[in-house]
């Protein structure tokens, strides 16, 4: 993939990331990255090994802006990610053949505010009941529209998928997540405790500390395995 183009030709161009800023982004927002992972492959391990993978990859690419490092690291785990688990996301594409999407709302950008509203649902919900209630293809369709502002082109490009599966997983996912969106709507109106996500930097809820692989492997080189 173009993306990844070995050599950090910019490393010393101050508007992009040196490697200690790489390595310490993928190490803090590793949960939420992890999350992003585990929701597109289904799979925690392979989650985990794609957030990996991800940081490896970018560190033997150009170096991304300092700015947009985050959004960069969301994009290359993703991408991983789905190529991770890409025959699993093909394999649906035969059981949307014949379906199609009547919501014109279901194929339009969605506008960033209604976007963080739904990826905040998303990420409230257990993986496990996404992952049982969803496809591996309606997963992937929803996670690089809400996480990566994807449209259905790009999608389709991404996935290695149909245009008309792509839009009609696309309509399921998002049928699904409105629903969601709706029943947290209607409990703040309730007094519910509904409330924001924020996975940006949290610690890991394991008890006895983290000793998943993107710790274990970006701790070192933060700690001084790896020069800046």
């Amino acid at each position: 993939m173009s993306w990844f183009v070995s050599g950090f030709d910019y490393v010393n161009d101050r508007g992009h990331a040196s490697t200690i800023e790489i390595l310490r982004c993928f190490l803090d927002e590793k949960q939420f990255l992890h999350q992003l992972a585990f929701l597109t492959t289904g799979d925690s391990t392979i989650a985990d090994q794609s957030v990996v993978n991800a940081c490896e990859m970018t560190l033997k690419g150009h170096s991304p802006f300092r700015d947009w490092l985050l959004e960069w690291a969301k994009a290359v785990t993703i991408t991983t990610a789905i190529s991770n688990c890409a025959e699993s996301i093909r394999d649906c594409e035969a059981k949307y053949k014949d379906q199609v999407c009547v919501h014109v709302e279901h194929t339009c950008q969605i506008d960033p505010p209604q976007r963080a509203a739904y990826l905040n649902v998303l990420l409230q919900v257990d993986a496990p009941k996404v992952i049982t209630e969803l496809d591996a293809l309606s997963r992937a369709v929803l996670v690089l529209r809400l996480a990566v502002r994807s449209s259905i082109q790009d999608c389709v490009v991404r996935l290695n998928v149909g245009r008309s599966a792509v839009i009609a997983a696309n309509c399921r996912a998002m049928a699904w997540l409105c629903e969601l969106h709706t029943h947290a709507v209607a409990g703040e109106q309730h007094g519910s405790s509904t409330r924001d996500v924020d996975f940006h930097s949290q610690a890991s809820p394991e008890p006895g500390g983290d000793q998943s692989p993107v710790h274990d492997q970006l701790t070192f080189a933060v700690a001084g395995g790896t020069e800046a």
